[in-house]
Parts: structure tokens; C-alpha cells; sequence
């Protein structure tokens, strides 16, 4: 048997909370000791939950939380095991527990668990490399330098921490700039700075104003009132009214400029948000859901509203309120002072210990709403594929679990917030009974306070305590703060794959001569989708791209649009690399009619004009004449204005094509690419799309592709694709005849599955 691990590394022994810990060692029959845990935020059944791996002195234990508990998942001997690995996957990642006869997965994390976990295993492989120096070496890849080849090969390296950085992400999450978050938010404030100022001026005013209060109330009640000195009266009262008048006016007017203060500041905010997700890469929007971009450009820019324009301002007042009380107090009664201000470090304790329990919370609440979200944006507009499924109680049941999850999460921390107000809020009462207490008894015995200070004091007290309530419940506006900018950071930090050429050329008007040349490219490091391709298109001429599933033909649109860059190789528009130019002024030549084309909420006429804003009507209808759409659009009552819906939900699959094909006759490109345009859609129409294809690609470079082969006679030549190669080029009935090619068994394929059709209707 090997040796024990040496307890050498614990230093995150303390993210596994307390009462995991104990109910970890009731369940496994005493004692435990973590080295090193793992912490990881996918429970088994892939919802969100927080977990923990352990690696103890002989063993590896998995605990999960549950909604009533916890469950013990794994446990593990560390007899034989070499190492802990990480797998990753799309989107998430899992930890494997690997011996010599077998590997087995115990735990899953998201990418935003990323650098903690593989900090932490990094950790947890170094003790086991103590324990096993022969096997934890054997374990290692030696082209990955000793490191975990496969799980490196899909990341890179922070620059600031060395830590992973999430897939296609492009920023460290563990370096969004935290501790300039908060100057990153307020700099937004600059353009705005005489409004901020004059707001700030205000609710200062208004917080001085109202501090003289206290103090005619004490001269009322030890002067005014033993006196009966009625002009002073008089005069005090007027005052307290006029107090309370510039408070009410003031404050109104303060509400209104930090209403138009945060408005603005969230407006400019969406703004840059949207435009920089305009920015990035077709690969982001690849790996993110709907969902989870809707809710960085509403909820969090949102959420940011409230402390922009409102929160820090009541920052500094709260703190220029304390201390302008404590000078006050002090000058009354030093010593009633510091009575007063015994539970204030209790208060400020518990604060400090509430925000870094509330941040963690936090996440989870919004990781769990951002689910939500991307349920909605997927589920309502397939609505239609829902009902046709008959899946109502399938995608309803789907909602409740996961709005059940949003729920609790957030009633967790409703519960957090429950147990520290009403505790905060004892604190601060006892101040109270102190202040009536001792200060009364001086009141009593006459000893270096009178009535009016006594009350005075107590006023005081009220406007003491209150700020710092608040002080202490800013920690939730901040938090909720700091984990929105995070995420808003995290789109805005994110860098676009591909990108202009710094000399920011633009590409000339072309002709159309298309040459890819020896061209590799992988969507996923290390496994390449297209190997070594080249050919040439010639200006005008017609290219069909055929071949199996996956071999590779939606590749070639999409980084001839340059969607992606090539990995290798170039791809040359008239003998210029398209990576050299701009990538509006290349798709401005490049036009694509899709398999189904999307089609905006909006009218017919703004559809047909998404590339040509600029279109006349006349040049509109002249373009959906062209793509024989015109007959059918003058038959809606509302012609040219008529609302597709959305997606075009209101047309149906022939026409949204047609639509499609108007759409890219009015660009007028020099290059125009075909996907599937004749498909799934009845003979009739088929034959009016072909026309209107026919019209199209006149004088055109096109590129076509089409499951029916049929379609593709007309063409020029033929590009066969297999499993990312170029395997076959020539004419149809070239390649036909070609006894054992890729191509003509296709089409036998093809040919038998129609025969067979046939014969079954």
C-alpha cells in the first residue's frame, strides 16, 4: 500500500462550509481532515449546486448540496489513484478521479468555476505526486510539458494569474478588474458630472439642514418652554417648519435628477453593451445562449441603475452624517457619547461577516435567474414546435424546476437578510436602551446634562443608527452591483475573435475570383473540421459544395464570410487575403440566401431593404418582382406594410425563402452563397424559387449547397467534401462517371431512398 498523503497544502481546506463539514464526518464515522477541496457548482444532475470535492489523507470525497441536506456522491480510496484530472466539455467541465485500471468522473463545474477548480487540483496532484511520485509522472503528457494536455489544449493562460482562461471567453473571471469595478462604474459618471454634483450638493444640503433640528428641539424644551419666552417660540417653530419645507422641496428636486441621473447613465451603459456584442465574434453568440446575453443587456445594466446614480451618493452622505453626529455628540456629553457608540463595532462586525457570506449567495441567485431566462428566450419562440410535439407539460414542468431552483436560491438569501437585519437591528436598539438609561439617570441626578440634551441626544441617536443601517444594507446594493458590473465586465472585456486589420483597408469592388488556399480549421482546438483545402472559383462561375453531414461545406461559408479566420492557410477575393481588409466593406460583396432565412418583426418592405436601408419602394418591388414574391406580397391586405411576425411566423416556408432571395437582389453582391435555398418547400414554389435563383446568380460568383444533387446539374462544377477534405471536383456528370467516387454513390444513395418514397406512397 502507498503512503498517506503528507498534510502539506490546505489552504483552501476552509471553502467547505461548517455544517458540510460535520455532516460529512457524522456520515463517514469520524473525523475528517481536507487537504485540499475542490469546489465545484454543477450538481450530477447538471443543475446548479454548489458541491464540494475533498481529497482527504487517504481518500476522495464528493459531497453535494442539497435543498434539505447534503449527499455523499463519491468516495473514493486513494489506493492506485495517480491523479485528479479535468475534462473539459462545452460549456462546463468535469473532474476525473484517475488509477491505472479505470477513470472515473465524480464532479461537474461550470467554466465560470473554472479557476478554482483547477487551482485547486493543481494543488491536490502535487500531493499526489508526493504520495506517488512514479505514477503521477507516468500520468503526465510530455508534449504538454507536464501539464494536463488535453484540458490545456483548450484554454490559455491568464497573463495576470496564470489561471485558465474559459473557452472562446476570452478574459479571466478571476481578473475582470475587481478591484476596479468600482471606479470602472463611476468614471461613467464624467460626462455627467454637474448633475452627479449638483444631486450630491443637494442631498448634503438637505442632510445639514435637517441637523439643526435636534438642536432647536433642545433649546425648546431648556429655554423656551421653562421660560415661556413666546417670541423665541414663535421663532422656533417658524424654523423647524422651514426646515422641513427645503427638506420636501429639495429632496424632490434631487429625486428627479437622480431619476434622469440613472436613466441616462443605464442608457449609455445598454449602449455600449450592444454595440460591443455588435463587435464580437459569430463564436460567441455560438457558445451563449439567448438567454444569457438578454440578461447581461436588461437585468444587469439595470441592477447597476440604483447604485450609479443613487448609492454611492448615499455612501458619503451616510458617512459625512456619522461623523457630523459624532462631533455634535461629542461637544453635548463626551461621555453619553461613548455609551452611544458601544454597539457600533458589533454592528460594523456583523456587517463585515454578512458581505462575504451575501456575495456567494448572489451568484447563485443570478447564475439560476440567467437559466430562467435562456428557458423563456428558447421555449416561446419554438411555441409552435412545443404544440406540435404536444410538450406543454413537458416545457411547463421544465419552467417549475427551474423557476422553482430561482426561487429558492433567492429565498436563501432572503433568508440571510432575514437573520442579519432583525440582528443589526437589536444592536442598534440597544444603544437606545443605554442612551435612556445612563442619560436618563444623569437627567435624574442632575449630573452634566439637561432634558433638552437628552432628547436632543436621542434624536440624534435615530439619525445615527439610521445611516448606519444603511451602511450596512449597502452591502446588498453593492454586492448586487458588483456581481451585475461583473457580469456586464464580462461581456465587454470579452475580445472578438476576429477582427479588422489595423491598417483598417477596405476591399475594393471585385470581381469574384474566390481561392482557398490550403486552408485548416477547427472550431475546437485540436480537432480540425477542414485539412489542407484548396481550390479556386473564377469570377462568375457557379460552384456546388456537396458532400456528407459534417463534411465541412457550412465551414467554407462561414469563413469565407470570415465568421471564423482560418487556423491556417489563406482565403484570397481577387488575389487579396480577405484577413486584410475590413470585414463590413468584404460582406458588403457577399450576399447569402439561407435555408431559412430569418426574417425580423417588422414589414415585408423593411425585410426586403435589412441590407439596403436606403431602397426606395420602387426599388424594393422591383426586387421582389425579380425573386417572384411580388404576387404574393400585393395579395395581404396591408401589401408591403404587412408584419411578418416573428421570425416571419406569419409566412409561409416559400415565401420567407422568396423574401430571402428580394433581400439579397436589392444588396446586389458580386459573390452570392446558396444554402439549401430550394429546400423543403412543395414543387410549385420550388419552381418559382429556382426562377427567381436563376435570375439571382446571373453574372454572379455563386456558391451552392444542396442535399438534392439534382439541383446542382446547372452548376458550373462540383466540390465534393468528405470529413474536412477535398476529395473530388469536376462537372456532374463528370464525377458521375467515376465508378467508385464519393459523389455518384451519394447519388445512388439518393436515388434508391427517392425510388423507395415512391413506392411506399
Amino acid at each position: 500500500m502507498t503512503d498517506p498523503i503528507p498534510k502539506s497544502i490546505d489552504a483552501n481546506a476552509d471553502l467547505i462550509p461548517p455544517q458540510a463539514r460535520d455532516w460529512l464526518a457524522r456520515t463517514i464515522g469520524g473525523s475528517i481532515t481536507p487537504l485540499v477541496v475542490i469546489p465545484i457548482d454543477l450538481r450530477p444532475d447538471g443543475a446548479f449546486g454548489d458541491g464540494w470535492c475533498v481529497l482527504t489523507v487517504d481518500e476522495v470525497l464528493v459531497v453535494t448540496a442539497l435543498d434539505d441536506g447534503f449527499d455523499l456522491t463519491h468516495r473514493i480510496t486513494l489506493d492506485g489513484v495517480i491523479e485528479l484530472k479535468p475534462q473539459a466539455m462545452q460549456g462546463c467541465g468535469f473532474i476525473e478521479v484517475r488509477s491505472a485500471q479505470r477513470s472515473q468522473t465524480v464532479g461537474r463545474f461550470t467554466w465560470a468555476a473554472q479557476p478554482a477548480v483547477h487551482a485547486a487540483l493543481d494543488q491536490a496532484n502535487a500531493l499526489l505526486q508526493q504520495r506517488s511520485p512514479a505514477a503521477a509522472t507516468s500520468s503526465e503528457d510530455p508534449r504538454a510539458g507536464g501539464r494536463r494536455s488535453k484540458f490545456s489544449s483548450r484554454t490559455q493562460s491568464c497573463e495576470t494569474c496564470n489561471k485558465p482562461i474559459p473557452v472562446r471567453l476570452g478574459v479571466c473571471p478571476d481578473c475582470l478588474d475587481k478591484r476596479r469595478i468600482l471606479g470602472r462604474l463611476l468614471i461613467r459618471l464624467k460626462p455627467y458630472w454637474l448633475h452627479a454634483s449638483a444631486a450630491l450638493l443637494l442631498i448634503l444640503l438637505i442632510t445639514a439642514v435637517e441637523m439643526t433640528q435636534p438642536i432647536l428641539t433642545m433649546i425648546l424644551i431648556d429655554k423656551v418652554i421653562p421660560n415661556r419666552d413666546l417670541k423665541l417660540f414663535g421663532w422656533i417653530i417658524a424654523g423647524i417648519v422651514a426646515i422641513y419645507a427645503f427638506s420636501s422641496l429639495f429632496s424632490g428636486l434631487r429625486s428627479y435628477l437622480v431619476a434622469w441621473l440613472g436613466q441616462r447613465l443605464v442608457f449609455d451603459l445598454r449602449k455600449d453593451v450592444y454595440e460591443h456584442l455588435q463587435d464580437l465574434s459569430l463564436e460567441f453568440y455560438d457558445r451563449k445562449s439567448t438567454g444569457w446575453i438578454i440578461d447581461r443587456v436588461t437585468s444587469d445594466t439595470n441592477n447597476l441603475q440604483d447604485f450609479l446614480s443613487d448609492g454611492f451618493q448615499d455612501v458619503l452622505r451616510d458617512v459625512m452624517t456619522i461623523l457630523v453626529i459624532i462631533v455634535i455628540m461629542s461637544i453635548m456629553s463626551p461621555t453619553l457619547t461613548l455609551v452611544t457608540l458601544v454597539p457600533a463595532p458589533l454592528v460594523v462586525f456583523l456587517t463585515i461577516r454578512f458581505i462575504r457570506r451575501i456575495r456567494r449567495i448572489y451568484h447563485a441567485v443570478w447564475r439560476r435567474r440567467a437559466r430562467l431566462t435562456s428557458l423563456l428566450s428558447d421555449v416561446v419562440p419554438g411555441a409552435r414546435v412545443v404544440k406540435a410535439f404536444a410538450q406543454e407539460s413537458r416545457e411547463s414542468q421544465r419552467f417549475d424546476e427551474r423557476s422553482g431552483d430561482y426561487m429558492k436560491s433567492a429565498v436563501a438569501a432572503a433568508q440571510s437578510f432575514a437573520a442579519f437585519y432583525p440582528t443589526t437591528q437589536f444592536v442598534t436598539s440597544m444603544g437606545f436602551v443605554l442612551i435612556w438609561g445612563y442619560g436618563g439617570y444623569m437627567v435624574i441626578v442632575g449630573t452634566g446634562i439637561t432634558l433638552g440634551i437628552l432628547i436632543a441626544f436621542v434624536s440624534y441617536l435615530w439619525r445615527f443608527y439610521l445611516p448606519l443601517t444603511n451602511l450596512s444594507r449597502f452591502s446588498q446594493r453593492f454586492q448586487r452591483a458588483a456581481t451585475s458590473a461583473q457580469r456586464v465586465f464580462e461581456v465587454i472585456d470579452a475580445e472578438p475573435l476576429v477582427r479588422d486589420p489595423d491598417s483598417g483597408a477596405e476591399m475594393r469592388p471585385i470581381d469574384g475570383r474566390i481561392e482557398f488556399k490550403n486552408v485548416t480549421f477547427s472550431y475546437e482546438p485540436g480537432a480540425p473540421v477542414m485539412r489542407d483545402v484548396s481550390f479556386t472559383i473564377q469570377p462568375g462561375e457557379m460552384i456546388g459544395l456537396v458532400g456528407p453531414s459534417g463534411a465541412g461545406k457550412s465551414t467554407v461559408i462561414n469563413l469565407l464570410a470570415r465568421f471564423y479566420d482560418v487556423a491556417s492557410g489563406s482565403i484570397e477575393i481577387d488575389g487579396v487575403n480577405i484577413c486584410e481588409v475590413t470585414m463590413q466593406s468584404l460582406r458588403r460583396q457577399i450576399g447569402m440566401v439561407l435555408q431559412d432565412p430569418h426574417l425580423f418583426h417588422g414589414t415585408i418592405a423593411d425585410n426586403i431593404a435589412y441590407g439596403n436601408p436606403q431602397a426606395t419602394r420602387e426599388d424594393i418591388m422591383r426586387a421582389a418582382r425579380t425573386a417572384n414574391a411580388h404576387g404574393f406580397v400585393i395579395r395581404f391586405p396591408d401589401g408591403y406594410d404587412t408584419l411578418v411576425g416573428e421570425r416571419g411566423t406569419r409566412l409561409s416556408g416559400g415565401e420567407r425563402q422568396r423574401i430571402g432571395i428580394a433581400r439579397a437582389i436589392l444588396k446586389d453582391p458580386r459573390i452570392l452563397i446558396l444554402d439549401e435555398a430550394t429546400s423543403s418547400v412543395d414543387t410549385e414554389t420550388e419552381m418559382l424559387i429556382r426562377e427567381a435563383i436563376d435570375r439571382l446568380i446571373a453574372g454572379r460568383t455563386t456558391i451552392a449547397i444542396a442535399h438534392r444533387f439534382s439541383t446542382l446539374r446547372n452548376a458550373d462544377r462540383l466540390i465534393v467534401l468528405d470529413k474536412g477534405k477535398l476529395v473530388e471536383e469536376g462537372s456532374h456528370a463528370t464525377l458521375m462517371t467515376r465508378k467508385d467516387g464519393l459523389f455518384r454513390r451519394l447519388c445512388e444513395m439518393q436515388t434508391n431512398l427517392n425510388q423507395m418514397i415512391e413506392v411506399g406512397g
